[in-house]
């Protein structure tokens, strides 16, 4: 509804000029956070209405907001703070959010808007979540909760039994996805010939990209000279069935020896074959170092998620293919050859929360120990 990074008050009083009724995903709040903190009831009531626009479409909050019988807004009243306080209550808030609502809800915003005498109003952003069902806890009970035109509702036994079947559902999706792809890439059926030997692929797989109709505009990654694969230092690039696709060119090679498939609904493969193989026999060079040049690059990969605007979480993998009796340098001393031919990394999640570079390291750390590296 509004751009989060660039909320000015006159954004929030032409909704008052416009007459811009309460709606399934807007909602209007008269509170005043005396001391930084809402009565009790407030807070329960306000907890509830963030979990319930999780468990619909998500939705925009606007917290100093007067409205009349009708649900249209009449005045900025504001969020009875200024705009020194903000800070403070934000850590307060997050930690009410962390404590009242399970599972934990990732992607909230809250952005302070400046009225009169310093005096703020509050915008707070809820994302439709992908981790849904959402509860309100109140210490000794779950209730769950969902929006409608007129506010918020308790979800039924069959909207439960739809939200609980959803989730189980997707993490099935990812998996089967990641099979379907393993499968294409060994039998050589994706961007080209990767040849039969030992490959790295890696997966990126937001949540968002199995919502039906989510798709991305890959015309921002055309010609884009930050968009590159993994390795080298030339590629080409083309569209294709499944999005955008760029990959390493060489006269050299036989086979396509890196690539990066960008696919319409946001995921991301890359598939690196130079780096692993291209050493010596059954041999990876400095696995520690390629480990950091290829975290660098993945890193990048969610930036272009973000200017993609696909939101988190994002599930994060890799698998070796072809590996069995490899070894790599551990610095001062050959590994331990790998013992089989596919191996599959811990799964590393990214989420508003947990940074790439942390969802990283615990599927890197889980390659190491394939060749007998142990990690900190």
């Amino acid at each position: 509804m509004f751009n989060m990074k660039n909320i000015k008050k006159s954004d929030l009083q032409a909704l008052i000029d416009n007459q811009v009724f309460e709606n399934r995903e807007l909602e209007y709040k008269d509170y005043s956070f005396v001391g930084g903190k809402l009565p009790d009831k407030q807070r329960d009531k306000f907890m509830k209405e963030i979990a319930a626009f999780a468990n619909t479409n998500g939705g925009t909050i606007i917290i100093g907001m007067q409205e009349d019988e009708n649900r249209l807004p009449t005045k900025l009243s504001g969020a009875g703070m200024r705009l020194g306080d903000f800070d403070g209550w934000l850590s307060s808030f997050k930690q009410m959010v962390l404590s009242r609502i399970r599972p934990h809800l990732h992607g909230i915003e809250c952005v302070p808007v400046v009225l009169e005498d310093n005096n703020i109003a509050i915008v707070i952003s809820i994302p439709k979540s992908y981790a849904r069902p959402h509860s309100f806890w109140d210490g000794n009970k779950d209730e769950f909760f969902m929006r409608h035109v007129n506010g918020i509702m308790y979800m039924d036994i069959d909207d439960l039994r739809k939200e609980f079947l959803y989730t189980n559902g997707l993490q099935d999706k990812i998996r089967e996805f990641r099979r379907e792809r393993i499968s294409l890439i060994l039998a050589n059926e994706c961007v080209g010939d990767l040849g039969n030997l030992a490959k790295l692929v890696i997966h990126i797989i937001p949540e968002w990209s199995f919502e039906l109709g989510n798709i991305v505009d890959l015309k921002q990654l055309y010609m884009n000279s930050s968009v590159h694969p993994l390795s080298g230092s030339s590629w080409n690039y083309r569209y294709n069935a499944d999005g955008y696709c760029i990959f390493g060119a060489s006269r050299l090679l036989h086979y396509i020896p890196t690539y990066t498939q960008f696919f319409h609904n946001g995921i991301i493969e890359a598939t690196e074959v130079r780096s692993i193989s291209g050493y010596e026999d059954k041999e990876v060079y400095d696995w520690s170092a390629l480990q950091g040049q290829l975290m660098r690059v993945i890193t990048d990969y969610g930036s272009h998620l973000e200017m993609l605007n696909v939101p988190k979480p994002w599930h994060i993998s890799a698998t070796l293919l072809n590996a069995k009796g490899y070894v790599t340098s551990t610095g001062w001393d050959m590994s331990a050859p790998i013992d089989r031919d596919i191996v599959n990394s811990l799964e590393g999640i990214c989420t508003e929360d947990s940074p790439i570079q942390d969802a990283l390291k615990v599927v890197f750390n889980s390659l190491s120990n394939a060749f007998g590296i142990a990690c900190e």
